[in-house]
């Protein structure tokens, strides 16, 4: 989700056309259904007062970093929450991926940049021992979430505008994104399954608030997982990530939850709710960052630990 006037991107959203020959199949029932069980995980603040953050990853070796929409920048937390700017004067920062040793990262995540159709958005990456910044793609327009798949491609979303879909940016030539690589609109987070066949995603301003999964090895291939809206008010689906069991949590940025989804199934369970525009959600890696728990940027400024319940 990028920043400025939610409000004003909904209203200005044009909804996606005809997919052409993207095959469409619903797997699950659109009315999902509680998964056993459906217990709150335990929330903790870790972090307040950083404006609106937009989106967080971790290096496994104690470092977690954070999206800062408002001093566009990236900011890097210490497993003993000391807190700094790592990289400044990023435009609009987007997803984040560590990687081999770099922080890649989206910029131009704008929302004028997705209705003007403006090109100014890029795919950086940082090392961490040298400090040294460099730009791996250039001429995207709006790139939010970021993924990357087995052979060290990355895609990245775009949830307002269309006209590029999901670009693929290969690792081997990446001075030439694919564009429409999967012909969808209104992306935002992404995860691959443990296969690596499979690319999930959702809507942000559709009122039904869908997840889809898109089959890497043939992309026009897309399948509805399910639809967790009404129908009537989108609930702003946004980031995701996946855990060891092949589950989806799912950042709800209108709604204040993170959702819980098991795709097999279409069994849902909200863990949390009451928070202030959740954006992103990742697992906890390395010294200082547990790995049973969820770890959520907001709008608020502020990152919040989810502990599953005992």
């Amino acid at each position: 989700m990028p920043r400025r006037s939610l409000a004003a991107a909904t209203k200005t959203r044009v909804r996606a056309g005809a997919l052409g020959l993207v095959a469409f199949v619903v797997l699950a029932a659109t009315v999902p259904s509680a998964e056993g069980a459906c217990t709150p995980w335990r929330a903790s603040s870790v972090l307040s007062g950083q404006g609106a953050l937009e989106n967080l990853a971790f290096d496994g070796r104690g470092a977690m970093f954070l999206s800062a929409i408002r001093d566009d920048a990236i900011l890097r937390v210490g497993r003993e929450r000391n807190l700094r700017t790592l990289i400044a004067d990023v435009h609009a920062p987007g997803g984040l991926r560590y990687r081999r040793g770099m922080l890649y990262f989206n910029t131009g995540d704008d929302i004028i940049s997705g209705l003007q159709g403006l090109t100014d958005g890029t795919l950086e990456r940082y090392r961490l021992k040298s400090g040294r910044r460099s730009i791996w793609a250039r001429g995207l327009t709006m790139p939010n979430g970021l993924v990357f798949l087995r052979n060290g491609d990355a895609v990245v979303s775009r949830d307002i505008g269309q006209g590029t879909g999901m670009t693929r940016i290969p690792a081997n030539d990446p001075a030439n994104p694919e564009f429409n690589w999967a012909p969808l609109d209104d992306t935002n987070g992404m995860a691959t399954d443990a296969n690596g066949r499979w690319l999930y995603t959702v809507e942000t301003f559709n009122p039904e608030s869908r997840v889809l999964r898109v089959r890497i090895g043939n992309p026009a291939r897309i399948e509805v997982v399910a639809s967790l809206g009404d129908g009537t008010r989108s609930k702003g689906l946004d980031d995701m990530t996946i855990d060891d069991r092949g589950r989806l949590y799912i950042t709800a940025n209108f709604a204040g939850e993170v959702i819980r989804l098991n795709p097999s199934t279409g069994a849902t369970c909200v863990i949390a709710s009451g928070l202030q525009g959740p954006s992103s959600v990742k697992f906890g890696r390395g010294r200082g960052w547990s790995k049973r728990s969820l770890y959520v940027t907001a709008f608020d400024g502020t990152v919040t630990r989810l502990s599953p319940p005992d």
